[in-house]
């Protein structure tokens, strides 16, 4: 049960008068309280959610670029092959929703580039192009020589 003080007497308990001047909060500025708070909420969550795919894509990529760079170690420490479609290189075992290739061209000395066409001039280029999900999203290359 609540007392109701009339103007101009003093209240029986002190903490009645603090009470009675009190305006509080109207409406209007709780619902704008209410908003502001709403969007600082939305853009934590949104700031969350970007660090996490952020963190995601870095971490595809340095695992590319790591199972790209163990491809292209196993190959060079291989015996040279002068026909790696006769006798493959060795290869890693990609993780899941990771796909790993193996491409080899090959030294062309009459027309200074490199060729799909095997053959033997003790040059070949390695390439190895890493996929996830289906997508491309590395290629390394390096060069091989028969020694």
């Amino acid at each position: 049960m609540s007392a109701v003080i009339p103007p101009g007497s003093a209240p029986a308990w002190p903490w009645a008068r603090r009470l009675q001047d009190e305006a509080g909060f109207s409406l209007v500025e709780e619902l704008v309280t209410v908003a502001v708070i709403g969007l600082a909420l939305v853009l934590l969550v949104s700031m969350l959610t970007t660090g996490a795919i952020g963190v995601t894509t870095a971490g595809s990529e340095v695992q590319a670029e790591t199972l790209a760079t163990s491809q292209l170690e196993l190959v060079k420490n291989a015996p040279f092959s002068p026909d790696p479609t006769a006798v493959p290189y060795p290869s890693l075992s990609p993780p899941p929703r990771f796909g790993i290739g193996l491409d080899v061209s090959y030294w062309d000395s009459g027309s200074g580039t490199f060729i799909s066409t095997v053959q033997s001039e003790g040059l070949q280029k390695i390439t190895v192009p890493i996929t996830h999900d289906g997508d491309t999203v590395l290629m390394m290359e390096d060069y091989k020589v028969e020694r």
